[in-house]
């Protein structure tokens, strides 16, 4: 009996990185399809494709478990199609970015501080360490924005996250 509950929370485990990793994936490709990001996060999708091809492999028994990774493995294979697609529009030359209007700045920082806060979150994980609540981290960005300001004026600044000795580090590239 433990020895099925025990699968049961691994598979649970797995099925819960599998949509944090989902996510990040969105989040990099949009970044990489904005021009943000110089090259597709490919390492990242081809570790996902692996962990989703090890747990199919496993007969996973408990419906509400299945159920969860289908839907999982469908929402993944849909953003698939959509990234190789748009990345064929990029290559043929028909991939045309969205402008920037007024309003979109806002919101590239907000995915900025989601793809930090997640690129902690990833780090802290490896480190066994705990992460800071994401409103702490978004506060340290914005602080560490102005000072930026300041000090250079205004100028794109890009906030990347590192593993430091087993410490996750925030950096910073300033773009003039």
């Amino acid at each position: 009996m433990a020895k099925g509950h025990d699968e049961r929370s691994q598979i649970s485990q797995n099925l819960v990185d599998i949509e944090l990793k989902i996510k990040e994936l969105r989040i990099r490709y949009e970044q990489y399809f904005a021009g943000v990001e110089k090259r597709a996060p490919i390492k990242e999708r081809e570790a996902l494709e692996r962990l989703i091809r090890r747990l199919n492999q496993r007969k996973i028994i408990q419906t509400e478990l299945r159920y969860r990774f289908q839907n999982l493995c469908g929402s993944f294979y849909s953003y698939q199609g959509m990234w190789d697609r748009i990345q064929r529009e990029m290559d043929e030359g028909r991939y045309h970015r969205q402008q920037k209007t007024s309003g979109s700045s806002q919101d590239t920082q907000i995915t900025e501080v989601e793809r930090v806060y997640l690129d902690y979150q990833s780090i802290c994980r490896e480190c066994d360490r705990p992460a800071p609540p994401k409103a702490q981290l978004e506060s340290f960005i914005e602080k560490q924005k102005e000072n930026i300001r300041q000090k250079y004026g205004n100028v794109e600044c890009n906030f990347r996250v590192v593993n430091d000795n087993g410490k996750p580090k925030i950096t910073v590239n300033l773009k003039r």
